[in-house]
Parts: C-alpha cells; sequence; structure tokens
C-alpha cells in the first residue's frame, strides 16, 4: 500500500516541479512557436504525471474499479506519452528552422503516425489487442502494444539522431549544446521507460521525463542569453569562450585567425536617418557576415563584439582564403544594402590578426592586434 501512495507523490511532486518551468516560461516573453510547443508538452507531461498517478491509485487498490474504468485510466497516460512524444519531435524541428511542420501538408504528413497511434490505442485497448487484465486486475501487454510504443519512440528516435548530428554540423557554437541535450533527451525517458514497463510500481518514468525537460530548459535559457538578440549571431561572451578554447589546442593544417569587422561612419547613419535604421544597418551587416561563412561554416564563427563592432574567428589552411572572406563581406554588405534601397551607403573595414601557437597571448591582445591592422585599413581608405 505504502508503494502505491509513494509512486503517486512521485508523479506529484514532478508536477510540481514541472509548474515551476511552466510559471517561468510564460512569464517570459518568448512567444516563438517552439516556445509554445515546448509549453504545451510540458502541460502534456503534467497531465500525464496526474494521470498516472490517479492510475496507481486505482491500480492497487485505493480506489474501486472495474475492468472499464481501468481501461480508461491506463488510456489516458498512453495517450498523453504519445502527445508529448509528438511536441517534442515538431519542437526539434522548428529548432531546426524546419516550419513546414506548422503548416499543411507538411503537419498532416508528419501526424499520420500519431492519428494512427491514437486509433490503435483507443480501439485495440478495449478489444484487448494493446493490452488487457487479468482476473486480479494486473495489466498485460498484447499484441499489438510494441507496434503501438513503435511510434512515439519513433518520434523520440528520429528527433534524437537528428540533434547529435546538428550538434557537430551547426555552424552557431551556441546552438551546440541545445542541439546536444535535444540528441540526448530521449535516451534517459526511453531507458527509464523500459524500467517502468519492468517494474510498474516504481516511480522511474517521471523523474526521468522531468529531468529531461529541466535539462531543455536550463539550455535554452543558456543559449538565450548568450545570443545577441538584435543581430541573432553569437555575443561576446559566446566568442570569448569559444577562442578561448580554440586557442588552447590548434586544429591539424589549420591556422587560428581573428577578423574584426567594423562599420564605417556608423554614429553618422545613427543620426541622420536614426537608431532604428542603424538597427538595420547592423543586421545587414550580420547577415552578410553569415552568409560569407556559409560555405565553410564549421570553421568560422560569428558574432558580435558590441556597439558596430564584429568578430569572426576563422580556422583556415592559407591566410588567402581570410582575405578572401574579408572582400566577400565587404561585397556582400553593399549588395545587401543597395537590395533594401537604403538612403546611406553601408561599407565596413575588416582587421586580421593570426593567433601563434608558440607564442601564446591572451584574448584582449589579439583583439588589439586585429584593431590596429583596422585602423591601418581605414587609414588606407581615408
Amino acid at each position: 500500500m505504502s508503494e502505491v501512495f509513494y509512486y503517486a507523490e512521485a508523479n506529484v511532486a514532478c508536477t510540481f516541479i514541472l509548474g515551476l518551468i511552466l510559471l517561468k516560461i510564460n512569464q517570459g516573453i518568448d512567444r516563438q512557436a517552439s516556445t509554445i510547443l515546448i509549453r504545451r508538452m510540458i502541460y502534456i507531461l503534467i497531465a500525464y504525471f496526474l494521470s498516472d498517478a490517479v492510475w496507481a491509485l486505482f491500480e492497487g487498490g485505493i480506489f474501486p474499479s472495474n475492468h472499464t474504468l481501468m481501461y480508461i485510466v491506463t488510456i489516458i497516460p498512453y495517450a498523453c506519452i504519445l502527445g508529448s512524444s509528438y511536441c517534442w519531435f515538431v519542437y526539434c524541428e522548428l529548432l531546426q528552422q524546419n516550419r513546414n511542420v506548422l503548416y499543411s501538408p507538411g503537419m498532416v504528413k508528419r501526424s499520420v503516425p500519431m492519428v494512427i497511434a491514437i486509433i490503435l490505442l483507443f480501439v485495440g485497448a478495449f478489444t484487448g489487442l494493446v493490452f488487457n487484465f487479468d482476473e486480479e486486475g494486473a495489466i498485460e501487454y498484447d499484441a499489438l502494444y510494441g507496434i503501438f510504443m513503435l511510434v512515439p519512440i519513433g518520434y523520440l528516435v528520429y528527433s534524437s539522431i537528428k540533434g547529435f548530428y546538428k550538434a557537430y554540423t551547426q555552424d552557431r557554437y551556441m546552438d551546440h549544446s541545445l542541439y546536444f541535450v535535444i540528441g540526448i533527451f530521449p535516451i534517459l525517458p526511453l531507458a527509464c521507460g523500459v524500467l517502468q514497463v519492468i517494474y510498474l510500481t516504481t516511480p522511474i518514468m517521471c523523474y526521468a521525463a522531468t529531468l529531461s525537460v529541466l535539462m531543455v530548459y536550463l539550455t535554452s535559457m543558456e543559449n538565450l542569453i548568450s545570443m545577441d538578440s538584435l543581430t541573432q549571431v553569437n555575443n561576446r561572451h559566446q566568442m570569448q569562450r569559444y577562442l578561448l578554447r580554440k586557442m588552447k589546442t590548434q586544429t591539424p593544417g589549420l591556422s587560428l585567425y581573428l577578423m574584426i569587422i567594423d562599420v564605417d561612419h556608423f554614429k553618422e547613419i545613427n543620426d541622420n536617418y536614426g537608431h532604428i535604421e542603424g538597427d538595420k544597418a547592423l543586421i545587414r551587416v550580420a547577415t552578410a557576415m553569415k552568409e560569407a561563412c556559409q560555405a565553410h561554416r564549421n570553421r568560422f564563427f560569428v558574432s558580435r563584439y558590441g556597439g558596430d563592432e564584429f568578430i569572426i574567428i576563422a580556422e583556415t589552411e592559407y591566410k588567402g582564403e581570410v582575405n578572401w572572406l574579408s572582400d566577400k563581406i565587404r561585397s556582400s554588405v553593399k549588395q545587401l544594402n543597395d537590395k533594401a534601397g537604403a538612403p546611406y551607403d553601408l561599407t565596413v573595414c575588416v582587421g586580421i590578426a593570426e593567433y601563434d601557437f608558440s607564442s601564446p597571448v591572451p584574448i584582449p591582445s589579439l583583439i588589439a592586434r586585429a584593431d590596429t591592422d583596422l585602423y591601418h585599413m581605414k587609414h588606407a581608405r581615408a
């Protein structure tokens, strides 16, 4: 009897923890589709925890029940598992810039397995094809149970594989930790889900799901404060973390360069056309940098250093590639500005400094070298 109450209490405790996370999300100003989805997933998980607690009380004989009632209280937690796994799948797709999942026919195509599973659950449960109960009321899994569980497992495993792939191919350093968490997120619930099936009266799944959601939430918050909100590139803090890591060990066959990009006459743009137009100019520069770095995104790190200054950390085989990148950024800035029809010329200067692994210097000294090169370029163009 005490095991039943402990099981129910564990689910209620996890509900309280997810409720606190949900409260923090609702208090935030972020209303992106991905945030809405993670919020929905938490709502469904809360429903799962509460319905699972109710199931435990019925299954343990605390509440009187019959076969029909046991079918109902057993179906609801499984339906919640299915819904939360689908929300997680769509959330992961949105993080990877696949917005087709929100619109037809993309949404319809990806929700087909979930719809089939729901039909299978409600029809198969009452016919004894998914699960059944023996004379003593203990649950027995039947022929279609494994097929039904393949759907939520499939959503989770697919998202996990894609998350790990993105973690090692994404160009934005600040996203690496989030994609890595996406990759490992399903592992804990899946492993604990298997244990939960074996040890039905031991609260394992609720702890695993809560811990996984907490990891995603904390990582998302860390990434949010590590991104420049205006230009959507890495911020100064992330640049320093990344550069410090790169300065410790040289990548074989590659040299390490720091490029500092400065917007020409940015104060005049702000004074003559307003700060809103100045923000648009910075966004164009950041866009030009990201487009220029796209060809070798894993070796170029784009960040905003502050004000109208940006920094790119580049690993290249030879300096000519860095010079090519510098020219590409300048031409892309002009093209984007002309395309926007801005009433002013937008140009940038680029300073370059190579890091010497045989004579290490701190980050400020490396930036100072690039700043000196930037000054010489501005002076030559004056």
